[in-house]
Order: C-alpha cells, then sequence, then structure tokens
C-alpha cells in the first residue's frame, strides 16, 4: 500500500490574491470589486497550482 502524497500548501497564492485584490479596491475606490477580483484570482491561483503538481507527479514514475 502506498502513502499519499503530502498536502498542497496554498498560502502563496492566496497572499498573492489578497495583494492584487487590495490594490484593486483601493486604486478603483470598489472594494466588492476587490473582493471579488481577490476570491477569482486567488481560486484560479489555487487550481492551477494543483492541477501543475498533479501532473508533475504522475509524470515522474
Amino acid at each position: 500500500m502506498s502513502t499519499p502524497p503530502p498536502p498542497i500548501s496554498h498560502t502563496t497564492e492566496m497572499v498573492i490574491a489578497t495583494v492584487v485584490g487590495v490594490a484593486i479596491g483601493l486604486t478603483r475606490d470598489n472594494f466588492l470589486l476587490g473582493a471579488i477580483v481577490g476570491i477569482v484570482l486567488g481560486i484560479g491561483l489555487s487550481v492551477g497550482k494543483t492541477l501543475y503538481l498533479d501532473y508533475k507527479r504522475r509524470n515522474r514514475r
């Protein structure tokens, strides 16, 4: 029986998404837009990293 892979940390993606969302919210003077952009960007970056790491793990064998 094989051991499961270690969990993926998404801290970097969340920090990037938060900074971008806050910057957009402050520059546009629209905090709701900044929050939406930050959430969407965070989800996109996290999904992208998960797919990339899964691809790397499958091709390494």
